[in-house]
């Protein structure tokens, strides 16, 4: 594994008079790693990864060589299979100076949309008294998963060697949920607190975008009208991305112990 030489001067960001973190790296270009879905990589050439490659780039001085391994509409547990088996991507991340993921969700679209009842399902197939019980297992499912994404990952990344970012998501508004958001909302969260609890468990620092777009008031706000979300209510827009990138800027390139 290529290490990041440690000289590193550790400063908030927004707080550097030269706007980035001082370090230096080794020969060659730095080894960035992002994994997630398609909300990693859109609207394309100006996404989340693109940003941030950027800032990287800026910040080092070096060529980031990019090995991306996002999957459009992934499952949690396509995402743990890709770390357990995919060995291109195994050597990557032994290789990375950077690794930045998030754990998807494309398991919850047949649970969101029978809650909500739409595309042809019955909310009532939901089941439990308060036909929610697919929404609970859904997160009891996807938390299950996480931890497994968690364990598998830092048994092949050097925390002490490499900066190993994830990210928590936005409340998706979209024709999965209807008009049943503010219903879905508590279980949004409890999954991404349950990421943010686990990866702090790991020494894995969170760029928190659930708090960033969503806020911390119980309020849900319509991201597309923010300008943060495209008019899918799904993928970011340029400026959602940038700030998405800009939240993993701000964790800075501590390393683990």
């Amino acid at each position: 594994m290529r290490r990041l030489v440690a000289v590193l001067v550790l400063c908030l960001v927004a707080a550097c008079s030269s706007g980035g973190s001082q370090l230096e790296v080794g020969d060659g270009p730095l080894v960035y790693v992002p994994m997630g879905n398609s909300l990693t990589y859109w609207p394309e050439g100006s996404a989340l990864i693109d940003h941030y490659a950027a800032m990287l780039e800026e910040d080092f001085g070096v060529a980031v060589d990019r090995r991306a391994y996002a999957v459009a509409d992934q499952r949690s547990d396509d995402f743990v299979t890709q770390l357990q088996n995919n060995d291109a991507l195994r050597a990557d991340l032994i290789e990375a100076d950077v690794v930045t993921f998030l754990i998807p969700i494309g398991e919850w679209d047949e649970p969101l949309m029978t809650f909500a009842g739409v595309a042809g399902h019955d909310r009532s197939e939901c089941g439990g008294d308060d036909d929610q019980q697919c929404l609970r297992d859904m997160v009891a499912s996807y938390n299950t998963v996480v931890d497994e994404a968690f364990d598998e990952l830092v048994s092949i990344v050097d925390l002490s060697a490499q900066v190993v970012l994830v990210q928590d998501i936005y409340q998706l508004h979209t024709e999965r949920q209807g008009e049943t958001t503010h219903l879905m909302y508590p279980y949004f969260q409890e999954a991404q607190l349950h990421v943010q609890e686990t990866a702090a468990e790991h020494g894995i620092p969170v760029a928190s975008v659930w708090n960033d777009f969503m806020g911390t008031d119980g309020e849900i706000p319509n991201l597309t009208e923010a300008g943060l979300v495209q008019t899918d209510g799904v993928h970011p827009t340029e400026d959602g991305a940038q700030r998405n990138a800009a939240l993993f800027h701000d964790l800075g390139y501590d390393l683990g112990s």
